[in-house]
């Protein structure tokens, strides 16, 4: 239960956010050229905190004069990172008391009173990029952070009752949020982590006429409502967290006659509110810079996607982030909002889906169930979760002591509260983890199909001419059917090549993948897998 501390504190936190909404909700209404002023009165007054008031920043931007900066000088500050930010914790907050041990042991266990030092609350990320960032907000941030997202919701006609299907109890800033800024009567959190049949269970009790959630859940119960087992009817549909791809949103459209609302939001601060006269989002801009850049932090043209985003939080006094790092993928338009907000508009996002991960007997789990226990571990800093047969192998890198049992059997009993019976959870530490060529992390990996691949010698009319050094011998791949009608893919490699410049006489087959012959080449068939 709450404490009575928190009560109190909660009751004047909210007084205060209802007195400040009106002008943010009026800020709505600015021109460009207000924005912009408003951007850089905040960006000023940022400059000024972070190089008095903490230490990492007060280096990093001693020659900054923070008096007389404007939007143009925005790419001559240095850019940062989440592994900066974790590694130099101590030194980039502005109030001392904020140790690591704090609020890592904060993020582990929510306090009764989430008020630390009665005036800051944390959050963490949800480690997208592998690796978990914590966040602290003060007071008059935290009011700001609510209001951006109220001030859109404001404008909406409520429609109860409402189920939330976010992130479950944790250090996430929706749960946190919600504790904090809870929205009287009518909303109803539902994890999304249960199994799908005790959720569909309970909306179906509920029968929500708001129904809000990560993309990959409504998806899934849009399939569950075309099926008949869900028998809900929303009139207005929400999603965040996750990319709404097209075709989901087609299907959830096509099963509920709603338009979904789509924001944008990270833990770090900005968040993008879906426009009503559109797809498209709106950017709050007179909160925040998001700069869209190329791999190498030069800005791309407006409608070209971003290989990553530049972002600075202009309302966190606390947590100086000033051209941070952010790893998402997505498009600034060009063309302004046809509702009338002149600020910029953004598509959907373009990167970082969560999986989730799909076992035999149709049994789903949400990368939650899994995500939010390696996330509350203060020493595990980055992870990969891989799908097993019968479970999850969990590779990842520590900055100090963790017990391997404790934390597979915690991730053992979520499995298992999603339906998978005996599940087998193997945990291994490693000094890095392998990224994809654009250095993005694969944070879950769904169990790769069966594959066969079958290597045979070609049927060559003379003889296969010898590759460039370097060049491996030429192949083609397609699917085929195996045994029992697994889909597998057949790859054909040609034999040792000898000199010569003849070619083959037919095409390598996948689909007959039989030991062929000519006079001084013939071989077995290799087969193995992938």
């Amino acid at each position: 239960m709450p404490s009575s501390t928190f009560e109190a504190l909660r009751t004047r936190h909210t007084a205060d956010r209802d007195a400040a909404l009106p002008g943010y909700v009026s800020q709505l209404q600015w021109s460009a050229a207000q924005l912009r002023t408003e951007r850089e009165r905040r960006m000023r007054v940022l400059l000024a905190a972070a190089k008095a008031r903490s230490p990492w920043h007060s280096e990093r931007l001693r020659d900054v004069d923070a008096a007389t900066f404007t939007e143009a000088d925005l790419p001559t500050l240095p850019t940062m990172s989440k592994a900066d930010l974790m590694d130099n914790f101590e030194a980039v907050v502005t109030d001392p008391r904020l140790t690591r041990e704090i609020v890592d042991a904060y993020v582990e266990k929510l306090p009764e009173n989430l008020y630390l030092f009665d005036r800051y609350v944390v959050v963490a990320s949800g480690g997208s990029s592998g690796r978990r960032g914590v966040f602290v907000y003060d007071w008059e941030a935290f009011v700001t952070f609510n209001c951006q997202n109220g001030r859109w919701l404001n404008a909406v006609p409520a429609a109860l009752p409402w189920a939330n299907l976010w992130a479950p109890r944790g250090a996430h800033i929706t749960w946190i949020a919600f504790l904090v800024f809870p929205r009287s009567g009518g909303v109803t959190r539902i994890a999304p982590t249960l199994p799908l049949g005790e959720v569909v269970e309970r909306l179906n009790a509920l029968q929500p006429k708001t129904l809000s959630g990560y993309a990959s859940t409504l998806a899934l119960l849009a399939g569950e409502a075309r099926s008949g087992r869900l028998t809900v009817s929303p009139t207005r549909v929400f999603t965040c967290g996750e990319p709404l791809l097209p075709e989901v949103r087609a299907e959830i459209e096509a099963v509920w006659p709603v338009h979904v609302y789509c924001y944008y939001g990270m833990s770090e601060g900005p968040y993008a509110f879906p426009c009503r006269a559109g797809d498209a989002m709106c950017l709050q801009d007179d909160l925040h810079y998001v700069e869209a850049v190329d791999e190498a932090g030069r800005p791309v043209p407006s409608g070209t996607p971003a290989a990553k985003l530049l972002v600075t939080n202009l309302f966190n006094l606390t947590e100086p982030l000033i051209r941070y790092e952010v790893t998402d993928q997505l498009v600034v338009l060009p063309e302004p909002c046809p509702c009338g907000v002149a600020m910029r508009r953004i598509d959907h996002l373009l990167g970082r889906a969560d999986d989730i991960f799909t076992y035999p007997g149709g049994i789903r789990v949400h990368p939650l169930t899994i995500r939010a226990p390696l996330g509350r571990h203060r020493h595990v800093v980055e992870y990969q979760v891989i799908q097993t047969e019968r479970g999850v192998r969990v590779r990842f890198c520590a900055n100090g002591p963790v017990d391997p049992s404790e934390l597979s059997a915690t991730i053992a009993t979520g499995l298992r509260g999603c339906g998978l019976p005996d599940p087998e959870v193997t945990l291994e530490q490693v000094p890095e983890l392998s990224r994809q060529v654009s250095g993005k992390l694969k944070r879950f990996v769904p169990r790769a199909p069966a594959t066969v691949c079958v290597i045979t010698p070609l049927s060559l009319s003379s003889c296969w001419p010898s590759p460039p050094a370097g060049r491996r011998p030429r192949r083609r791949c397609q699917p085929v059917r195996a045994a029992g009608g697994a889909r597998r893919r057949a790859v054909a490699i040609a034999p040792a090549p000898c000199p010569g410049a003849c070619r083959p006489s037919r095409a390598p087959s996948c689909q007959s993948p039989r030991p062929s012959s000519r006079a001084g080449v013939a071989g077995p068939s290799r087969t193995g897998t992938l």
